[in-house]
This record gives structure tokens, C-alpha cells and sequence, in this order.
């Protein structure tokens, strides 16, 4: 199987119909309440509807607080803005989606997350590559971590190379929807014209 990769609208994906028909009442029933649950329901009726698996049953947390389930392959599920994405793989993969749009100080992120070089490259671009390339930065650090059970907090130890964007034994790839950059990082290397399978928009 190696990768899978689906990316959609989280207001279609949490409308109820296919909630109720692609989650179980037990995993629908630990969905958080407020402004989470719309996003927290529409990841993983699109995990559901990626791994083909219907009423998606409780998921479990390994050791690092990252979901997973026996029934299922590794996974990850990322969300930006309106939209939501989820990476399948054989081995831990890791997904981060940012929908591009403009950041304030985002030159001062940079300088405190990314290593020297990294920052050092990205002050050396053109005023108006920048706020692309950082974007492409801080998604390659965002799916890395999240491939190795981290958090957002462990970005700045990531020490990862401009050549690569990824650590050793790492794979990482970048792929463009709808002004929505996708980073997705495993263990082997992804297939030439590696693209979303599964999109609901």
C-alpha cells in the first residue's frame, strides 16, 4: 500500500449523514463539544472513508498521545482553515496542511524554530519568496515531528537540513491544493507523481 492520501472540506465532512454513516456511536459520542468538534469529526470520517473502514470504532493513543487503532494502518490527520487532510501509510507517517495566507512576524518564527542555516537561506530570498518558502519550512517541521509522535514544541530541536527538509531515514514530499500546501513525511520514499486519492470538496 505504501501511502495513501485524501484531503477535504471539514463543513461537508462533518454534515451529520456521513457522520452517522462512517463513525461508530462510540467514536461520534467522544467527539468534542464548541468550535473542535466540526474538525475533530470531519478527520476522521475522512480517515473512515481513506481506509475504507465504516463506523470507525474508538481510537486508541499509543504511547506518545498519537491516535491509532489495530484495525487500521499508521495515519496522521492534520486541518487548516476549512479543510482537513489524512496520510495513510505502512510505517509512521507524518501530514501537516497550512492554507497559504498571510502571517504576521513570521521572520521572527523562523529564526526562533528553524536552525541557522534555515534561517540564514530564507533571509537570503527575495522579499516576496519569503513567505512561501516559510511556509513550506514550517510544514516539512510540522509532518516530521508529528511522523515521530512530537509535538509543535519540539520544532527548534528538529535540527533538519536544507537539502531535504527531513531527518536521516526520513522521506518527506510537498504537494499544492487549493492554495493549501500539504507536507507528508514516512519512512520510505514517496512514488513519483504521489497525489490525493481521495478528495471531498
Amino acid at each position: 500500500m505504501d501511502y495513501r492520501l485524501a484531503f477535504g472540506d471539514v463543513a461537508r465532512l462533518s454534515d451529520d449523514a456521513l457522520v452517522k454513516c462512517w463513525l461508530s456511536p462510540e467514536l461520534v459520542a467522544a467527539a468534542p463539544a464548541g468550535n473542535r468538534r466540526p474538525v475533530w469529526l470531519a478527520g476522521r470520517v475522512l480517515l473512515a472513508m481513506l481506509a475504507e473502514k465504516k463506523a470507525l470504532p474508538l481510537l486508541d493513543s499509543g504511547s506518545n498521545g498519537k491516535p491509532q487503532h489495530s484495525e487500521l494502518p499508521h495515519f496522521n490527520i492534520s486541518n487548516s482553515a476549512s479543510s482537513v487532510a489524512v496520510l495513510l501509510g505502512d510505517d509512521a507517517v507524518g501530514c501537516d496542511i497550512e492554507f497559504l495566507r498571510p502571517r504576521k512576524r513570521f521572520m521572527a518564527v523562523a529564526q526562533h524554530s528553524f536552525t541557522p542555516e534555515l534561517y540564514d537561506w530564507l533571509v537570503s530570498l527575495p522579499a516576496n519568496d519569503q513567505l512561501p518558502a516559510f511556509w513550506k519550512l514550517w510544514t516539512a517541521h510540522e509532518a516530521v515531528v508529528k511522523q515521530q509522535g512530537g509535538t509543535v514544541w519540539q520544532i527548534a530541536a528538529l535540527q533538519l537540513p536544507l537539502e531535504t527538509l527531513c531527518s536521516p531515514g526520513r522521506h518527506l514530499t510537498h504537494l499544492l491544493v487549493h492554495n493549501t500546501l500539504i507536507a507528508c513525511c514516512g519512512e520510505v520514499p514517496f512514488p513519483v507523481g504521489f497525489s490525493v486519492e481521495l478528495m471531498i470538496t
